[in-house]
């Protein structure tokens, strides 16, 4: 049903519906929003510009968008390659995360891990994983995304995308399990 969503949207935009771009954004905002907010260890001004930077590059390459998968795995490609691109031109300091960016998205991520840990904790841990495997876990847990699709958005294999999740949990079950983690 999105991917027919899309394909109207998509057909109004190209043919010139100033409308259909307000559409696109309002559907998809909090997403890649939400995204955004984690890969930048819950800073949110970074993230709100960066999600504009992602919006304009979609404007800027709508023309050229072809409709042979989902416009969503799409869209998360180039949030993926925005955020990588602003890592590798800034190194960003870890932001003490409010309670707001912990509640974006999906409570399933890690409950069957470590069910005594609380949301900050997670997330907090989270932050301290290397860039690709918290990316990888955020896509997985936060968005739901298939390892094969993780695999396409970020541009490795699938094999590669199943270590980056596998890897990426068991670091974190390491994190939870420090003292320093653990509820007093």
């Amino acid at each position: 049903m999105r991917t027919i969503e899309d394909y109207r949207l998509i057909r109004r935009i190209k043919a010139g519906d100033p409308e259909a771009w307000e559409d696109l954004v309002n559907k998809y905002y909090n997403q890649i929003f939400s995204f955004c907010v984690r890969r930048c260890l819950g800073n949110r001004t970074v993230a709100a510009d960066l999600t504009q930077d992602i919006f304009l590059k979609v404007i800027e390459n709508i023309e050229n968008y072809k409709f042979n998968g989902k416009f969503f795995n799409y869209l998360f490609t180039i949030t993926v390659n925005v955020c990588n691109n602003y890592y590798n031109k800034k190194k960003l300091t870890p932001y003490e995360l409010d309670e707001e960016v912990i509640n974006v998205g999906s409570e399933i991520i890690v409950a069957n891990l470590i069910t005594q840990e609380n949301k900050n904790q997670i997330q907090l841990a989270l932050n301290a994983l290397p860039a690709i495997q918290r990316e990888a876990l955020i896509l997985k847990y936060y968005h739901d995304f298939k390892v094969k699709t993780i695999a396409k958005i970020t541009k490795t294999s699938v094999p590669t995308s199943q270590s980056r999740i596998y890897q990426g949990l068991r670091k974190l079950k390491e994190l939870l399990d420090r003292e320093e983690f653990k509820n007093d």
